[in-house]
Order: structure tokens, then sequence, then C-alpha cells
């Protein structure tokens, strides 16, 4: 892998923490795989900075771009002049581009991620009913390219009431034939989605207990950084399980071509 040299641009990732973000060992082999003096860079940045760092940055050639993950999604979708069509449905961003005059340019592309790894690992079924647990800024995005993808039945559970009715009034609106329910349930889900952060310490607890899931359910936790708990679980149980370096391959060509203007 190439060092970076002061002709290298950077593509900078924000969290809070960023102690478990390990993405730039994908994306950097990426970018220069594909002929692009690219770097991924990690920066830890609490959220009331989160504004003044992207403005500041955006301003130097050196930099192609910018990555959000948790908790910034939301907040960066605010600060976008525009935004793509999967963003503007789900109301958070987790790439940016910088165009002309410092112009910045957002989309999510969690959801497209997730359904390409999930169709290629082959544990996505139409008319299997999908769980997802967590209605976070991934949440929101996994929800929506299932219910695009022509998803029949969906189930969303989250910590806290008030976003999950949010997410799913919003789907309904969009997707009249998607069913959607609310209901605690397990023993009919062909998909599991752990949409959470949940997994990124190992005294987490787990999402929820893997007992409750049919034996031919599929497991996927969008967790990169680490095996978790919950996964072991679930292997354990016998279920296929697809973490979250999949979701992120598969997000790869996506972000990149955005990033270079061709999307």
């Amino acid at each position: 892998m190439r060092l970076p040299t002061g002709a290298s641009r950077f593509v900078f990732i924000f969290a809070h923490p960023a102690g478990h973000v390990g993405a730039p060992r994908h994306y950097t082999p990426y970018f220069q795989g594909n002929g692009l003096d690219w770097h991924m860079v990690p920066l830890d940045i609490a959220p009331e900075h989160l504004a003044e760092t992207i403005r500041t940055l955006a301003k130097s050639p050196s930099v192609a771009g910018f990555n959000l993950t948790m908790p910034h999604k939301p907040a960066a979708f605010e600060l976008c002049d525009a935004v793509g069509p999967a963003a503007e449905f789900e109301g958070v961003v987790n790439t940016i581009r910088i165009e002309a005059g410092g112009r910045l340019v957002g989309e999510s592309f969690d959801g497209g991620g997730f359904l390409n790894a999930a169709r290629e690992e082959k544990v996505f079924d139409p008319d299997r009913r999908c769980v997802v647990i967590g209605a976070g800024g991934a949440g929101r995005a996994i929800c929506h390219a299932l219910a695009a993808s022509g998803l029949k039945r969906l189930r969303i559970l989250n910590e806290a009431a008030g976003p999950v009715e949010i997410l799913a009034a919003k789907l309904r609106s969009r997707f009249a034939d998607l069913e959607i329910s609310l209901d605690e349930r397990f023993d009919d889900a062909g998909l599991l989605v752990n949409a959470t952060s949940l997994g990124l310490r190992e005294t987490d607890a787990l999402p929820m207990n893997p007992a409750r899931l049919p034996d031919d359910c599929a497991v996927f936790d969008i967790i990169a950084a680490r095996r978790t708990e919950f996964m072991q679980a679930c292997a354990a149980r016998g279920l296929k399980v697809v973490d979250g370096v999949a979701m992120i391959k598969h997000q790869l060509p996506l972000q990149t071509a955005f990033w270079r203007g061709e999307a």
C-alpha cells in the first residue's frame, strides 16, 4: 500500500467515538486498486464540532469527500446543500462529496450496500418476513432499501417508540403494499438485521435472544469492527450470519463513484 504524499487525496470518516473504526483497511486498498491515490482517515469528532470541521476541510483540494458514521448521519444531512433520493427519503447521509465552490452534496449508501450484500450472500427473500432492530441512520436506510426492493413483510423494532413510528409512517406512505408491524416477534423471521451499535463493545447486551429465531432464519449484523458475541451466538445455533464487512465492500464502489462525480 502506498503511503500518502502531498499529491494524495483524502476521504475522512467521522465518528464519535472513533476507536472502533476499521474502514480504512477496506477503503484505502480499494481506492489504490482502482488507480486512485486516495487514503481514508478516521477522525473522532464530537457532534458540536461536526459542521465547522466539514466546512473547514471542504476548502482543501486534498479532500475527496467525507464518510459519516454514528452518530453523525442525521446532522450531516442538514449540512448538505443538496442530497440524493435515498438520503431525501431517509433524512440521513453517510457520504458527502465536495463540488465547485464548496457545495456539499450528500447521499445515503447504507441501504444499497446492505441490499447488495444480502443478495450476494443469498439471505434476502422478499417473500419472508424481515425484522430490523434499530431505527437510527443505518436502520432507516436498510428499511428503505428493503421496502424499495419489493419486500412484502417488514417488522421494525427500536428501543424508543418515537423514531420507529415515524419511520413506519413514512414507509407506509411510500410503499402501500408493504406490511409493516412493530410488535416484538421473531418466530416468522426469514432475516434478522441488527442495525444498532450493540456489539461494538464486548460488554454490550445482545440486541435480542438468538433462541427466539427460527432455525432457518439468517442474521445480518451491520457491525464491521469485530466478530460480536451476537454473531457468535447465532452461528452457534447453526444460523447463517453475515457481518458488516460485507456491507462495506458493497458500498465501496457506490461511494467511490459518488465521490468522483460519476453517480
